[in-house]
């Protein structure tokens, strides 16, 4: 098992996670770029993205943009049909049943 990071070619880790050796390659899509390695994604970045990345700290000003472009889920509105909403009761109730 190897732990992987999902980036772009600016920097941005997309994602992370841990996978079989075999599959360590099939983690990006197109324009992504793969590495092994451990790192938080709201703190840290890769730097020299496209080639041999390396995990780098993000500065204070690089995170607080981040956090103002976030809009928090609270805030989100939710819109789901009496339809909708009876199906995710019913799926409730089958996972309790277990």
């Amino acid at each position: 098992m190897k732990p992987f990071l999902v980036y772009d070619k600016h920097g941005k880790i997309l994602r992370s996670g841990i996978c079989q050796d075999s599959t360590f390659y099939r983690q990006a899509h197109d324009g992504e770029f793969v590495m092994e390695g451990i790192a938080d994604d709201t703190t840290q970045k890769i730097d020299n993205a496209g080639l041999k990345g390396k995990i780098v700290n993000k500065t204070s000003e690089e995170i607080e943009a981040e956090k103002s472009k976030e809009k928090p889920c609270e805030k989100w509105p939710a819109h789901i049909t009496n339809e909708q909403w009876q199906s995710v009761l019913k799926r409730l109730d089958k996972l309790e049943a277990r």
